[in-house]
């Protein structure tokens, strides 16, 4: 196999993990802004110790011993800010992670376990609380926010991020590779940040907010755009949501070099991302809200797919596969029905399962034979996603026997 198959393993485990997580959730009720609020202040300081500690412990020694309690103390506050929030399954599980991150500060352990405890527990909460993590239009790109952050940021973070202390220095690589632009997006809403306040950004649009991420993102990318053929090797960095929720340090080299490249300049994507890879990526935000219950925003998201993705891959689809074309035409239809008529939910994610696994069927079908065994291997993992999801659905919803009295 080529050496390259390994790192797109490890990549989309991740992908793989995340969908894990969400499969836990999707039949619980819908979570109010509130506790989205309070779950996404609790990625946020998560992402900092994930990113933070590094520069408060080296080789098992305190280097700077403030930072060090602000670490232990954002574990802390992510905590009990679990207890705040309305239980779901798996939260014990996060409970414990939470618990293993802080021994793991305690007896300050290296840097890269404490990095992927500390994301790892930012992604369960994100997943068990259906936080929107990626925006659902293409990411703006960064001049549009220019000037906003000269406006706003400049005179804390430098001309180009390159302010003189190390907290607000937004130019360093392997800091910046720690934290996914959903991190950078996610500073920026002052109800779940104490790092700005109202007067800083507290009327900032959404749109205002990705702009400033992809800006902010820029400081710390390669100035070498990947070669094209990465686009291929690694299909879920180039769109949406995987360019917004991975963090390039938790990638292999190639990949995460590219990730810094590609999230900083989006517009120039756009011809990368294959268009069924585009509606794939759509069906899983318009999935994921759904399951959080705002269908509203689960329609918008399943129409763009099929309009921005599915319908301009389907020409070349119906000459190669008429049989799925013809399905997958039912499919899209029964789906958006299904919603529409707010058909019962388990209804619903079904549909929702069965239209991304056969959109992921049609990616191989139009995948160049040049990539055909690294993308076997991602649509495996794919497919064991769906399963793992499909079990767990199961198992939360069979009833259980009452013991013998």
């Amino acid at each position: 196999m080529p050496r390259k198959a390994p790192c797109l393993f490890r990549m989309f485990s991740l992908v793989l993990a995340l969908c894990w997580v969400s499969a836990l959730t999707w039949a619980q009720p819908s979570v109010d802004q509130e506790n989205r609020d309070t779950a996404a202040r609790a990625v946020n300081l998560l992402s900092f110790v994930a990113v933070d500690y590094a520069e408060a412990v080296d080789s098992g020694e305190i280097r700077d011993r403030s930072l060090y309690r602000a670490q232990q103390g954002n574990v802390q506050v992510a905590t009990s800010l679990l207890e705040k929030l309305p239980d779901r399954p798996g939260r014990t599980q996060l409970q414990d992670n939470l618990r293993a991150l802080a021994g793991a500060i305690d007896k300050r352990a290296p840097a890269a376990e404490v990095r992927q405890r500390a994301n790892g527990a930012a992604d369960r909460f994100a997943a068990l609380y259906q936080l929107p993590r990626s925006p659902a239009e293409p990411l703006p790109p960064p001049c549009e926010a220019r000037a906003l952050y000269q406006d706003r940021c400049q005179h804390c973070h430098g001309e180009q991020g390159d302010a003189p202390q190390a907290e607000r220095k937004l130019n360093d690589p392997a800091r910046m590779a720690n934290l996914s632009l959903y991190d950078f997006y996610n500073v920026l809403e002052p109800t779940r940040s104490d790092a700005h306040d109202n007067a800083v950004d507290g009327d900032l649009s959404s749109r205002e907010r990705w702009a400033l991420a992809v800006l902010v993102a820029g400081f710390a990318a390669p100035d070498i755009a990947p070669e094209q053929k990465r686009a291929q090797e690694f299909p879920a960095l180039v769109g949406l949501p995987g360019a917004a929720i991975l963090r390039p340090a938790e990638l292999p080299p190639e990949a995460r070099d590219a990730l810094m490249w590609w999230r900083a300049h989006p517009q120039e994507t756009a011809h990368l991302q294959h268009p069924l890879a585009r509606a794939a990526g759509l069906l899983y935000l318009a999935q994921n809200a759904y399951r959080g219950g705002d269908t509203a925003s689960a329609y918008h998201q399943l129409m763009l797919g099929l309009r921005d993705g599915y319908a301009m891959a389907r020409p070349k689809l119906v000459e190669r596969d008429p049989a799925l074309t013809a399905q997958l035409d039912q499919q899209w239809q029964e789906l958006r029905q299904s919603i529409l008529d707010r058909a019962p939910s388990n209804e619903v994610i079904d549909k929702f399962q069965r239209l991304q696994a056969n959109v992921v069927r049609a990616r191989e079908q139009l995948q160049p034979s040049t990539g055909s065994a690294i993308y076997f291997l991602a649509v495996l993992l794919f497919f064991a996603a769906i399963c793992v999801g499909a079990l767990l659905w199961y198992g939360l919803r069979r009833p259980r026997k009452k013991p013998n009295s």
